[in-house]
This record gives structure tokens, sequence and C-alpha cells, in this order.
């Protein structure tokens, strides 16, 4: 086995959770940690767009025994770590795992058949930095294989009446993402600014919206991830529960 074919496997939630995901390469951030606890169950049936190894999909379906959902991957590798990691949960009926580009799914995933749309996309365009050397990687974080306008695009076909899409993007592009949005009759209704630290500018937006669903927008309390002397604050800390080292992918 070579470096680049190493695994890792990783506990999340206090060991309730196995992930298994690259040693080098496409490892999971703090990112679907953050959207998964910004999320209140019951989740239903959901759709994880880019599922990657599963981590996002395993947060959902850890937190509410009820959940059943599909995850879509595109990359080879990562799809076959996260059926192995659904496996070894014991998931196997409650989670479906399509190795596959979602552009190329519209048919087998149906029109408005989910009840939640999830993603933590590859949100890195092109010309804003050079993608990783590292394929796995480059297409985990760059829009090479999928772009913004893209996915929101396919949530809007799947999600039905009333469902939630929810995603976490830099904060940056939150003008693209709620513009997008609307265009596809998906209203904002919930919006959350992720703070690195207390004093500094935020680094993310987690964004819920409804489908042909009217109602006022609800901007909650900024997140601050890190305490003054480093480390986590209590509320990320519930969310991790767990022993996992993400910090390193996670910038401001």
């Amino acid at each position: 086995m070579t470096n680049d074919d190493a695994v890792t496997a990783d506990a999340l939630l206090r060991g309730r959770v196995r992930l298994y995901q690259p040693a080098r390469g496409a490892r999971m951030s703090l990112d679907p940690v953050l959207l998964a606890g910004f999320l209140a169950p019951p989740f239903g049936r959901f759709l994880d767009i880019g599922c990657g190894t599963g981590p996002l999909s395993f947060l959902l379906l850890a937190g509410d025994p009820a959940a059943t959902g599909v995850g879509v991957e595109i990359q080879p590798r990562l799809a076959a770590l996260a059926v192995r990691g659904r496996d070894e949960n014991g998931w196997d009926t409650r989670l479906e795992i399509i190795e596959g580009d979602v552009r190329a799914l519209g048919q087998r995933l149906g029109e408005a058949t989910f009840d939640l749309v999830v993603t933590n996309p590859p949100y890195r365009k092109l010309d804003s930095s050079p993608p990783s050397p590292n394929r796995e990687r480059a297409l985990a974080h760059h829009e090479i294989a999928l772009r913004l306008p893209e996915w929101v695009a396919i949530a809007a076909q799947v999600v039905r009446p009333g469902g939630r899409v929810a995603a976490v993007l830099p904060w940056e592009r939150s003008p693209e993402l709620i513009q997008t949005l609307a265009a596809n009759d998906l209203r904002p209704a919930r919006t959350r600014n992720v703070h690195p630290h207390a004093n500094e500018p935020a680094s993310r937006l987690l964004v819920e919206a409804r489908r042909s669903v009217e109602g006022p927008l609800v901007v909650e309390p900024p997140l601050i991830v890190h305490e003054p002397g480093g480390g986590f604050t209590p509320e990320v800390r519930a969310m991790l529960g767990e022993s996992i080292d993400v910090t390193a992918s996670f910038k401001s």
C-alpha cells in the first residue's frame, strides 16, 4: 500500500460513529459538523450531494434514528469508503451510496422525492486559488466537476415542496448563493455566520432554504468556533462530541 492509498479509521461522536477516509487528500473538515449541528431533526429522507466518505450523512443518521438517505459521490474511492463506513455503522438499510455524477442522476433520484437536501460542496472557484495537485482533494474543494448553480438546480428539482435545502459555503460567496437559491424557488429561511474567533470576520455561512414556502428570514446569532486561548467553544465541542482532528481543514 502506498501513502496515497492509505486509509484511516476515525471516530465521530465519542466513538458512536466510524468514518473511513484517505490518510492524505480529501479528508473531513469541520464544515459537515457545523452544518449537521445547524440543522434540526427530523430529517426524513435526505440527499447528500457530494457525500465524500460520508461524514455529513453519518451525522444526520446518528442525529435522527428515523432518517434515511442517499449519498452521491463522483469519486470512486471516496464512495467506496462511504460504503465501508456505512456498513460498519450498521446503516446499510438506511443509507444508499451512489457512485456517480449527480448531474446525470435526475431520473434515478426522481423529482420532489426528498424532504431534505444537504451539501458541503466543492466551493473554491478555479480562478480564486490553484487546485491541489492531489486529484481527490482538488475535486472535493474546487468547482471542477460541480459548480454552485448546478447543485442548487439539482436540489431544487429533487426536494419536495416545503422541503429543506441546506449548505455550508465560504462567507464571501453568500450573495451568490442567496441569489441562486431564490432564482430556483428556494427561499432562504435561516442563516448563521460562522466566525473562527470572536474578533474575526465570518468565514462560513450556514443556510437553510425551503422550496415554495413564504416567510421571514431568521438570522441566528453568530457561531464562534474557537476560544480566545485556543480550542473549540462549548457549542462546537457539543456538535463534535468526538476525538477526530478536523481543525487543520478549517480555515478562515
